[in-house]
């Protein structure tokens, strides 16, 4: 079964970071389909009643789509010139109907994608987006697909680290990682957990862990398992610290993580935003 991404694409051009990634990472280029998604502002000037002529909004309309195709073709060469086949790649280009996040989370949605690649732009809009507790609780309910964020990631770098914490996110994480590992013999997989003395069973949420990826045929050799100790503050260092050490191209994560005293809200104010503001060099892999 081919691979779905659904990868946003920008007119910033010089920074088509979730392009560079997926066209480094994967090397059976073959087990992966793609849809390079834009979405432009409407031709018309937001927040005014005022009628315009058609010809200003004809001429918006145009100049849109021509800076929606630069880039998407731009997108797809890249691809294209990393190895990846025609058949597999599509573009699409719409001027925003509910807003830039909404679209993209209606296109992942409609299209069944198994993942969202955000580049740093793209995620920028999410979090701009899910910056009030209302927008936000909306949008958890509606994004139900991992998400990609490819900020700066370094091209050419192998092996995926996925982190551990018992909770159903977490696992998750590890059942798509697996799904999208299977095919590349040359990426291994650590399973890390930070054992910050919470009575959780290591032992456990490990071999629950390497069933998912084995259900995935992802062969034992290529599973590696590391547990540290930390405090709860110091489990995002122990996070940063391995990934940086150890060179990953991805690093994943449960959006969530298991509720203890208060809920850990998406991305913003979480664990996973820590890492979102820090991680250099590699993707951030973030599972509902």
């Amino acid at each position: 079964m081919q691979k779905k991404l659904l990868i946003t694409v920008s007119d910033e051009i010089s920074c088509l970071h979730g392009v560079r990634f997926v066209g480094s990472f994967f090397r059976n280029k073959s087990a992966v389909s793609a849809t390079l998604f834009y979405v432009a502002p409407r031709a018309n000037i937001a927040g005014t009643d005022r009628p315009r002529p058609v010809e200003l909004d004809r001429k918006a309309a145009e100049a849109g789509q021509d800076q929606a195709r630069n880039a998407l073709d731009t997108a797809r060469q890249m691809l294209l010139d990393r190895g990846f086949a025609a058949r597999n790649l599509n573009t699409k280009f719409i001027f925003r109907q509910f807003g830039t996040v909404k679209d993209i989370i209606r296109e992942a949605k409609s299209g069944q994608y198994d993942a969202v690649v955000l580049g740093r732009r793209g995620y920028l809009l999410f979090e701009a987006t899910l910056a009030t507790s209302v927008t936000r609780q909306i949008l958890d309910k509606e994004i139900d697909f991992p998400i990609w964020i490819c900020r700066r990631p370094e091209e050419n770098r192998r092996n995926v680290l996925l982190c551990l914490d018992g909770s159903e996110s977490s696992l998750r994480m590890v059942d798509h990682a697996g799904f999208m590992l299977k095919d590349e013999s040359e990426h291994c997989v650590t399973l890390l957990h930070v054992d910050t003395g919470e009575g959780e069973s290591k032992e456990a949420i490990m071999s629950e862990a390497r069933r998912k990826l084995l259900d995935n045929w992802v062969c034992d050799g290529r599973i590696y398992s590391l547990v540290a100790a930390s405090a709860i503050t110091g489990v995002a260092r122990i996070i940063l610290e391995e990934a940086q050490a150890k060179g990953y191209a991805a690093v994943g994560v449960g959006r969530v993580g298991i509720k203890k005293g208060r809920l850990k809200e998406w991305l913003v104010g979480s664990r996973t935003m820590k890492l979102v503001e820090a991680i250099e060099k590699a993707a951030l892999w973030v599972s509902r």
